[in-house]
């Protein structure tokens, strides 16, 4: 199981910089062709707080395929708390 660590999203700069999101692999989006809806810390840990806020974004925006996918990783790793 991958590692788990829950940094404050208003700690992590990164998100916010599209050039440093470019630098990171697709693999750590959840819609990873337009390289949005973040989940992991750049060390490659999924990031529980990344992961709600997904929740809560996709569903404002109406992407029910990203908002499911984010609900099941934070069932799944997160143990849905």
């Amino acid at each position: 199981m991958p590692e788990v660590r829950n940094i404050p999203t208003d700690k992590l700069k990164w998100l916010d910089r599209e050039s440093e999101r470019q630098k990171l692999p697709e693999d750590y989006f959840l819609d990873p062709k337009n390289r949005r809806y973040p989940y992991k810390n750049k060390d490659g840990s999924i990031n529980c707080y990344m992961l709600r806020a997904a929740i809560r974004l996709a569903g404002m925006h109406g992407d029910d395929s990203i908002k499911a996918k984010a609900e099941e990783f934070f069932q799944k790793y997160c143990g849905g708390k």
